[in-house]
């Protein structure tokens, strides 16, 4: 009877484990759902593990805040996309646009968050860096390639409400994140492809923001991280099974539909849609330290 019991006690305790804590690191609020879809979604219908958005910067292209800011179109966008997943599977009474909104302390930096369900999304709003990591002039050309680094110092959200003041405390911030958010679960990363032979032409803020979380991956130690092929995926075969293709371009509509009510440039075009239903990635496991 005792032997019985003690396998009870240890199964019970894999399955308490098991649970995972899966972040999925954006640079930009309309990357994730072209590049990181359907595995994003496979997660967030996982409602006994937590999914934790993370967009870095405010891609804003250098425009800054303001009535109707790119910025604020394209939050929209990501934030209608997860009440859309979550709702395809669990639609029903008193799920509807409402989201829990709140400034959190983290490393005494506010960082703004939002949660759905078992979605959290983190908007630290830096400032967009542009496609080679040069910066804009309203932003005083710094960018998170140029913090990554080091060429340059304090680097502020747009919206003024934190300052880093050095690659090494955006680091420990983003640390202090997902231990926050992990509570005791198994971690995933879910970051851009930083190899440029796999993943050769893309964004310095999505290939910075990968580093970043790296070196926290690499610091944790005991986690896994999925590196996704990102602008390269339009040259490649579509690889989605057809059911993932309709709910990728589902997304994507969404996500388009909030950026056009914001009165900017609908992105259903054809650069865009050359995406979707394509997610080429590889894994690696971080050894426990």
């Amino acid at each position: 009877m005792q032997n019985y019991l003690i396998f009870f006690i240890a199964v019970i305790s894999i399955q308490i484990n098991a649970q995972t804590t899966r972040f999925f690191v954006s640079a930009h609020q309309d990357d994730w759902q072209l590049f990181m879809n359907p595995n994003l979604y496979e997660s967030i219908k996982s409602e006994e593990d937590t999914t934790v958005i993370i967009h870095t910067t405010a891609g804003d292209a250098g425009a800054g805040m303001g009535n109707d800011a790119y910025y604020k179109a394209r939050e929209e966008g990501s934030l209608a996309s997860v009440r859309f997943l979550s709702n395809t599977y669990g639609s029903g009474k008193n799920h509807g646009a409402e989201m829990e909104r709140s400034y959190v302390d983290i490393n005494g930096h506010p960082i703004l968050r939002y949660a759905y369900r078992n979605v959290v999304i983190y908007l630290l709003r830096l400032p967009d860096g542009g496609v080679k990591g040069q910066g804009y002039v309203l932003h005083e050309f710094k960018s998170l390639e140029k913090l990554f680094k080091e060429e340059i110092n304090r680097m502020k959200s747009i919206d003024e409400t934190s300052a880093y003041e050095n690659k090494d405390d955006l680091i420990n911030t983003l640390k202090a994140l997902v231990q926050q958010e992990r509570k005791d679960n198994a971690i995933e990363f879910h970051l851009a492809d930083t190899d440029k032979v796999i993943n050769p032409d893309d964004h310095s803020d999505h290939q910075t923001s990968s580093l970043f979380f790296q070196e926290v991956a690499h610091d944790l130690g005991n986690n896994s991280l999925y590196l996704y092929v990102n602008y390269h995926t339009a040259n490649l075969p579509l690889n989605c099974s057809e059911q993932d293709l309709l709910m990728s371009a589902a997304t994507w509509g969404v996500t388009t539909a909030q950026i056009a009510d914001h009165r900017h440039y609908s992105t259903w075009d054809d650069s865009h849609i050359a995406w979707i239903g394509r997610q080429y990635y590889r894994k690696e496991i971080i050894p426990k330290k």
